[in-house]
């Protein structure tokens, strides 16, 4: 489990939802970040420092193993606001400025990658967002890989 807290608020997430709001967030921050016509190359060095500290310091468990936590939200969100990214898990919303959400990418990126090695999980899977500009409501999609 991923432990996020905001204040007062604190939210459980398993691993593979921290992974999928890990690359919410980083999709957000790009597209927030560039609302304030701050140039990619920016915040590209930053992210890369934040990646390169990305280092497990939980040993993969031979094993796998569950936890008997639970998560305490149903739904959750991950959009932007002008150069603002927003966090919703339920009706809680949490608003946090670009650059702030950037390291908060890297730290729960990070403590998904501790939470799945503890779990003893070595499978790999791959997540990934994407806006689409100019699509039409009735457009469909095919992806293949």
């Amino acid at each position: 489990m991923v432990g996020l807290k905001f204040g007062p608020q604190r939210f459980l997430l398993y691993y593979q939802t921290a992974f999928k709001i890990a690359a919410g967030i980083l999709m957000s921050a790009k597209i927030a970040a560039q609302y304030e016509g701050v140039h990619p190359s920016s915040w590209s060095e930053e992210l890369k420092r934040i990646l390169r500290q990305q280092v497990p310091t939980v040993p993969k468990h031979r094993e796998y193993r569950r936890t008997t936590q639970v998560s305490n939200f149903k739904t959750w969100k991950v959009g932007g606001e002008r150069n603002l990214v927003v966090l919703t898990f339920d009706q809680e919303i949490i608003k946090i400025h670009y650059s702030e959400a950037f390291v908060l990418y890297g730290m729960v990126r990070l403590a998904a990658k501790n939470a799945k090695a503890w779990a003893g999980d070595t499978s790999r899977q791959w997540t990934t967002r994407a806006v689409l500009v100019d699509a039409e409501q009735n457009d469909k999609f095919v992806y293949t890989g």
